[in-house]
């Protein structure tokens, strides 16, 4: 790797775990200014009396992705990559999808899985997670140890799963995950760039939410460990995983819907 590559790759490191100090002196001073939402690598307000300011300034929503901030993917057009990190992964789905539709009419059905997304979208993004793609009735999320924050990635991931539980009106099951995963910009063109993770860890959550039953989460060892959860009354239980070899040792967790 040449040595302009690996200083690229050492800055991302830097942004991704929230110690670059550029990104850290934005922070600073963006998160006294209203209000949410917010772009959530450099926390530029995007609405109340902050939004219209900061988008005159060139830190208005980047549409491809509004999670982020035009500032951020121009930076990202200078010096694209990312790096390798721990991340904590989530992946909600729903239970039971094809009863539930046959149930329903399709405006109906439509409607339920858009107040599904809206809900859990935003138990996952007040903590400053990632809503990272749509696929089908599932949701993947991504805790990304510089966007969080001082409290820690699996921790808050394991907080937004709860929140969805107890917040949807449809069945959903959970899968959350902590493990190393490449997180950066990906694509070459302005109109297929966008920022994601890529590897195991990503795909073990997706394994878990699929896997995962109805008001049920399925909580990694790794996540565990990483958030210090206390496993008192949770369930063990060792699962076989497809393109996996050895088993994963997870913990189950049940919540009931919050009532009206």
């Amino acid at each position: 790797m040449a040595d302009e590559e690996r200083q690229i790759s050492r800055d991302w490191e830097m942004i991704l775990t929230g110690k670059h100090p550029d990104l850290v002196r934005q922070r600073r001073i963006f998160r006294h200014l209203p209000s949410d939402p917010r772009c959530k690598m450099c926390l530029a307000p995007q609405g109340g009396i902050g939004g219209p300011v900061m988008r005159a300034l060139g830190f208005g929503r980047y549409p491809p992705n509004p999670q982020l901030c035009n500032s951020c993917f121009r930076e990202s057009e200078k010096h694209p990559g990312g790096a390798e990190i721990e991340i904590t992964a989530l992946f909600a789905d729903i239970r039971g999808s094809t009863g539930l539709a046959e149930s329903m009419s399709p405006a109906e059905y439509s409607a339920a899985v858009n107040e599904y997304v809206r809900v859990a979208s935003r138990a996952i993004r007040e903590p400053n997670g990632l809503v990272d793609k749509l696929l089908g009735d599932g949701l993947m999320a991504l805790f990304i140890p510089g966007f969080v924050g001082e409290r820690g990635h699996a921790e808050v991931g394991i907080e937004a799963a709860r929140a969805i539980l107890r917040d949807v009106a449809v069945p959903v099951g959970v899968g959350v995950h902590s493990g190393d995963a490449w997180v950066g910009f990906v694509g070459g063109t302005d109109e297929v760039r966008d920022f994601t993770a890529l590897g195991d860890a990503v795909n073990v959550a997706s394994r878990l939410g699929s896997k995962a039953a109805a008001g049920e989460i399925l909580i990694s060892a790794r996540a565990a460990d990483a958030a210090r959860l206390d496993t008192t009354g949770l369930q063990s239980r060792r699962l076989e995983l497809r393109g996996r070899t050895e088993p994963l040792e997870t913990w189950s967790e049940r919540l009931e819907r919050a009532t009206a």
